[in-house]
């Protein structure tokens, strides 16, 4: 089964009011700190990003990151809005540094956390 969205087939899925994600990782110096983007289109189609940092503290039997703690419980997660898929692509590519953005379906992420961790 194919994992990741292709351009068109993300922009179905925000238009029938789906989440989208991006696993990123480990993106900044601290080793105990993971990122995601949560993807969503608001009621003026833009489309919006949730940046969310999380602890690492799962295992290969224990993958469920939204269950992590955030790493500041009292902040809200950074928001971003972007006029469409192009521009959220280009600023993830830019920002993250990786080659293409890889685009799934929410829920998806556990099995790219579980990959990561196997290449640790």
């Amino acid at each position: 089964m194919r994992r990741y969205l292709n351009k068109e087939e993300v922009e179905t899925y925000l238009n029938r009011g789906k989440i989208i994600e991006v696993f990123l990782g480990k993106v900044c110096d601290n080793e105990d700190v993971l990122s995601y983007l949560s993807i969503s289109k608001e009621s003026n189609d833009k489309i919006e990003v949730e940046i969310i940092e999380i602890f690492d503290e799962g295992s290969t039997e224990y993958l469920d990151l939204y269950s992590f703690s955030t790493v500041d419980p009292d902040m809200e997660f950074e928001r971003k809005v972007f006029k469409d898929i192009e521009e959220l692509t280009e600023w993830i590519e830019k920002r993250y540094g990786v080659e293409k953005a890889k685009y799934c379906n929410s829920g998806i992420i556990q099995d790219e956390y579980l990959d990561y961790l196997k290449n640790k």
